[in-house]
């Protein structure tokens, strides 16, 4: 059984570690959009100008608030293993 500060620790590293993880998850298919689209040729395509191809590749609104919200998990997770860490010493047994 876990006590207060392991349970703290666990749940900051969880929180860390989805955070990384769908942040990276993000940027990823962000990136893997790019590279469809540049490979049909549609980034030299004189039918596509440069401004339609930025608006086409450009992240989404849907993009951009999981990029942030999971980029406020990991500072948060970051305090909860410190906050766990430093409780760990003063736990009783």
């Amino acid at each position: 059984m876990l006590n207060n500060s392991q349970a703290t620790m666990v749940l900051g590293l969880v929180l860390v570690a989805v955070g990384t993880a769908v942040a990276f998850a993000v940027r990823a298919l962000s990136f893997a959009r790019y590279m469809h689209l540049e490979d049909l040729g549609m980034d030299v395509d004189p039918a596509v100008g440069p401004e339609l191809f930025r608006q086409l590749v450009a992240p989404t609104d849907a993009d951009r608030i999981f990029f942030y919200l999971a980029a406020a998990l990991i500072p948060v997770g970051l305090v909860l293993l410190f906050i766990g860490w430093r409780r760990r010493g003063h736990a009783g047994p």
